[in-house]
């Protein structure tokens, strides 16, 4: 019994230990690792093995920004099981990665890990944590690389809590400025954020920002009006010449 209430406390319970295959993979491919299971003192039973994928999000709280952690997608490697003390098991997984995963680009971007949570009988709820890095997949290397053709050099990758992408609760803008002597000099900046589409893909929302450089483009931003918002379907196989004639043809 003794041994059972120290486990109770977290002392001398189960412990868990996720081992990623890769400490990076591509947004809409494949996650592997397994999960180690090191039994206590005493045999416990668990409940539930779950992986968390989190990032650092932003979220305003009386009108400042703070950093949070917020999970955007979760799945259930394995159901209830039966620990043993001092059994040691491994159960690999597999998960695909979602293409609205927040990525991990620009010289500005949120911070993932990969949590395990495993709800253990007569014990804390043992989590760990593991840094992973989330890359770019086909679509968004093209239309990042169409942003660079035009001449626009990306300055963060900010994640922030929003309702616009129910899917994972947050939504990552890419930020981007023209370079010296761009055409696109008019503008302040661009941003760019993927979205999920009615048919289950993803589109492209654009936003221009443009600079007061007359009377009418000062009126415009008096008037609160100098931000313009684009919505762009994509198919999910377009590359970046495709993708750069589109963007040329919102942001121009």
């Amino acid at each position: 019994m003794f041994d059972k209430l120290m486990a109770a406390v977290g002392i001398g319970s189960a412990r868990v230990d996720t081992l990623l295959e890769h400490d990076s993979a591509e947004a809409g491919g494949v996650l592997k690792g397994e999960v180690l299971i090191q039994g206590g003192e005493v045999d416990q039973e668990l409940d539930a093995l779950v992986l968390d994928l989190a990032s650092e999000a932003i979220k305003e709280v009386d009108d400042k920004k703070v950093k949070i952690g917020h999970a955007w997608a979760s799945t259930e490697i394995s159901g209830a099981m039966s620990i043993g003390a001092g059994e040691r098991r491994r159960i690999p997984f597999e998960l695909t990665l979602p293409l609205l995963s927040p990525l991990s680009v620009g010289r500005q971007h949120p911070r993932t890990w990969v949590a395990t949570r495993a709800d253990i009988a007569m014990a804390l709820d043992p989590r760990d944590k593991d840094p992973l890095r989330i890359l770019p997949g086909p679509i968004h290397r093209a239309a990042f690389e169409a942003m660079e053709r035009l001449g626009f050099v990306m300055t963060g990758a900010p994640l922030e809590l929003s309702r616009k992408n129910p899917a994972t609760g947050c939504l990552q803008e890419f930020e981007f400025k023209p370079s010296p002597g761009s055409r696109f000099g008019h503008l302040d900046e661009a941003e760019i954020a993927f979205l999920p589409s009615a048919g289950g893909g993803l589109d492209l929302l654009v936003q221009r920002d443009t600079r007061a450089t007359g009377l009418g483009s000062l009126l415009s931003e008096m008037a609160g009006t100098d931000e313009r918002f684009y919505r762009i379907s994509l198919a999910g196989d377009e590359g970046a010449e495709t993708l750069q004639a589109r963007l040329e043809s919102v942001l121009r």
